[in-house]
């Protein structure tokens, strides 16, 4: 929703998940990116991800769209980030 871009609102959920994943004691993180999303993968970048060149199609109503992958490594100073409750 556009007019949340830029409230934090999501930098705060992407640190929770990070987090809770680390916590988990999960290595690492994937997620997948429309291609041509061009805000998204910028926020993900700044996040820390990294695309792996991994591509692959997605089916949207019938429609063909490309994602990237994108991945993260997770350490113990995401395990300690403050969680939302």
């Amino acid at each position: 929703m556009p007019e949340h871009h830029g409230s934090g609102a999501g930098r705060a959920l992407t640190a929770v998940l990070l987090a809770r994943a680390a916590a988990d004691g999960h290595a690492r993180m994937v997620l997948w990116v429309l291609t041509r999303n061009a805000r998204a993968r910028r926020f993900y970048e700044r996040a820390g991800f990294v695309t792996d060149g991994a591509e692959a199609p997605f089916d949207v109503l019938g429609t063909t769209v490309p994602e990237t992958r994108y991945a993260r490594r997770l350490s113990a100073a995401d395990a300690a980030a403050p969680s939302l409750g």
